[in-house]
């Protein structure tokens, strides 16, 4: 992760947080998600859209879903807007197997589905496909660092969308492992770890002062961050996710001099919709 911020960054980028959302399942549950209808409003995935893609694709899917389930989302215009996919060691467990086929079957045991479905830019990709985001499109991070870079690249691009795209958001969806995929060496899965998205929707806004009733993400100095609150930027995605839940200002810190604020998220103006796969099954 590029630590070349300085004290003397413009610390004005802001977005407000028009909804957030969550999903999660146990490795085991993927699949069968997977083949589910996808949709809510005018909005849906094609039919088996999902049928080659990597678990954090999916999960990362199903919380726009989520997310879209926001009232504010249900018949907006969302041709123009842009989708940030920060993910952490996506596409290993896929990769893996597909060694492991390669070794025992030679090159016919290679499917062709997986450059593009376990590739750092494949959730963000097959957002922007399957619901027809056509705006700008990132995949970012691919290591711990993710969501931090995530929400860095949103409020970077935020002031140009701002300006030359007034309308847009930004779907920013996070997506990881709690525990990392374990294969034996004939590629089955000898645990059951949980796979955990994000989605937020952004509404970037110019440079103003901050309307404090509004949950709003921004960049800030380190010194003048109030939040107790505060995560490292290689922090696990469940532990993000942990701090919204409750209701927490949280700040996720850069550099020694940056960090990334993000206002609580319990306020009445927000629908925050979660997802829980997992309630009656132990994490592995």
């Amino acid at each position: 992760m590029n630590h070349s911020l300085s004290s003397s960054a413009d610390l004005s980028a802001l977005c407000l947080v028009e909804s957030y959302a969550t999903a999660s399942a146990h490795s085991s549950e993927i699949d069968a998600l997977a083949r589910e209808k996808h949709s809510h409003g005018c909005h849906s995935l094609p039919p088996r859209f999902l049928r080659h893609a990597d678990e954090q694709t999916v999960i990362g899917m199903y919380s726009i879903i989520q997310a879209m389930a926001d009232g504010t989302q249900d018949s907006r215009d969302i041709r123009n807007d842009a989708v940030i996919a920060a993910t952490c060691l996506g596409g290993q467990q896929s990769a893996a197997r597909t060694m492991i086929g390669l070794r025992d079957k030679g090159p016919v045991a290679v499917t062709p589905h997986i450059v593009p479905q376990c590739s750092l830019h494949s959730v963000a990709s097959a957002a922007s496909v399957g619901f027809g985001m056509h705006g700008p499109n990132f995949g970012v991070g691919g290591g711990p660092h993710a969501p931090a870079e995530g929400f860095l690249l949103a409020l970077t691009l935020a002031p140009m969308l701002a300006k030359t795209s007034p309308s847009s958001r930004i779907w920013l969806v996070c997506t990881g492992w709690d525990q990392q995929p374990c294969l034996d060496p004939e590629g089955i899965l000898t645990n059951d770890p949980i796979c955990r998205g994000m989605t937020f929707v952004l509404k970037p806004e110019m440079a103003r002062p901050v309307d404090n009733t509004h949950p709003h993400i921004q960049v800030s100095s380190v010194k003048n961050t109030p939040s107790p609150h505060t995560l490292p930027a290689h922090g696990r995605l469940k532990e993000l996710c942990e701090q919204f839940e409750k209701g927490n200002c949280t700040t996720i810190t850069m550099t020694d001099t940056c960090a990334i604020e993000i206002s609580a998220l319990s306020s009445n103006r927000l629908s925050s919709r979660t997802n829980e796969l997992i309630l009656q099954k132990e994490a592995a």
